[in-house]
């Protein structure tokens, strides 16, 4: 514990006090050891164009602040003759964040050294929580969970990210809206569990995490704009536009299950007793299960899902993958609904690429195909679609590259962006 208190302590005064020359030297030293891995100080030498004494000297001022060490021997097996030179290497296990998705069924945690790889990721369900206090007590034991099986205090985490249902007001870390969690509606989470810890909490709509997610380690990696949909019980969209989330005005920016394309009566418009918007109720889960029951009951149909008193979503769409009449004629209507909601946000913002998640989505390439279909006779130019890599991990991952960014603005130098510097 000790340990991790001085940790993070150093990486503190990594930027703490230097001079500005000095901070533009180690910045761009650790830059390199983060983007090139372990080297000497003759190639860090080069690769900066600092001096040899300059690059010796910060190396010194970074291993008293714990961000580096050094090695007996290169890690590619070259060698030299004479004195070994030391090897120094970034220290991604100084300091961690944490990534957290905060769902009505669950909730996810991954623990995450400074270069993003995972060291414990937990999962709690949170299915049987009926107010605000039950979900708050999943999400921490959840929480000491996943920081004891990585064996890290909380002194020890320098950033935490959350992703939640519903709209949020990132300025002061409030979940201002959100009708799918109980009692979740005009809470101060940010207070909450700034509680548990000593570091900055960044709280963000979970699609707009999952969209930061897919971008940093899913299938639209390099792609700039980019819209992800998450797609279950409820739908919601994410927005990239030129590498940035556009997130509107109140937080409120892709909230399509509310949109009303499918009906044009002006009543459906209002949420449903559990906060459903109009679009959501006719492309959500439940509206599978329910259209299932309808077609599969309608006389002189053979179907496998005729006659069974309860159906799930796997099961209409394990259906249709064996060619069962009433599954096929489910996932075509359900995907000809959700197109009919994607068009029109497809033509006015024109990415590069349609990223589709959550539970449905875990269809596959079936129902992928069928919205890719139906969305090319409603736009003018057609959009890949395509299947969300990262499937229940999209929000957690995108969770953990926002707690990143924090530290590397805040305390470290992006690899990407800290290549200015003198000597």
């Amino acid at each position: 514990m000790t340990r991790h208190r001085q940790e993070t302590h150093g990486a503190q005064s990594v930027t703490g006090g230097p001079p500005l020359l000095r901070q533009i030297n180690q910045r761009k030293i650790l830059a390199i050891l983060r983007s090139e891995g372990p080297a000497r100080v003759g190639e860090l030498a080069r690769h900066s164009g600092l001096s040899r004494p300059t690059v010796t000297h910060v190396l010194d001022q970074l291993s008293e602040a714990g961000l580096i060490d050094y090695l007996q021997d290169h890690p590619d097996g070259r060698g030299q003759l004479g004195r070994p030179a030391r090897v120094a290497r970034f220290r991604a296990e100084a300091g961690y964040v944490l990534g957290i998705d905060i769902g009505p069924h669950q909730t996810a945690v991954i623990v995450a050294d400074l270069d993003g790889r995972s060291v414990a990721t937990t999962r709690r369900s949170t299915s049987s929580a009926h107010d605000q206090h039950q979900l708050l007590a999943a999400v921490r034991s959840a929480i000491e969970t996943a920081l004891e099986q990585a064996g890290v205090t909380e002194q020890a985490v320098l950033s935490v990210a959350v992703g939640s249902p519903g709209i949020i007001d990132r300025r002061v870390g409030t979940v201002v809206r959100a009708p799918g969690l109980p009692g979740w509606t005009a809470l101060d989470l940010g207070e909450e569990l700034g509680r548990f810890f000593r570091c900055p909490v960044l709280l963000d709509n979970d699609v707009n995490l999952a969209v930061l997610g897919e971008r940093w380690r899913g299938v639209a990696q390099d792609t700039d704009d980019v819209v992800f949909v998450l797609w279950g019980e409820r739908v919601g969209a994410g927005i990239c536009i030129d590498g940035e989330v556009h997130r509107g005005k109140a937080g409120a920016a892709g909230e399509i299950g509310y949109l009303t394309v499918l009906s044009k009566d002006a009543a459906v418009a209002e949420p449903d007793g559990e906060g459903r918007g109009p679009f959501e109720r006719e492309v959500g889960a439940r509206a599978i299960i329910r259209l299932a029951h309808e077609l599969a009951a309608r006389p002189g149909h053979t179907s496998s899902l005729a006659g069974r008193p309860t159906l799930d979503v796997p099961a209409v769409f394990a259906a249709a993958a064996a060619d069962d009449p009433v599954g096929r004629e489910v996932v075509d209507t359900v995907a000809a609904r959700l197109a009919a909601g994607l068009a029109p946000l497809l033509l006015v913002l024109d990415p590069d690429m349609l990223v589709i998640g959550g539970g449905i989505s875990r269809a596959g390439a079936r129902i992928i195909d069928s919205v890719a279909a139906h969305l090319r006779r409603l736009v003018l130019v057609p959009t890949p679609v395509r299947l969300s890599a990262l499937g229940q991990d999209a929000v957690v991952t995108g969770a953990v590259r926002q707690a990143l960014s924090e530290v590397e603005q805040r305390l470290l130098p992006n690899p990407e962006t800290a290549r200015d510097g003198a000597d």
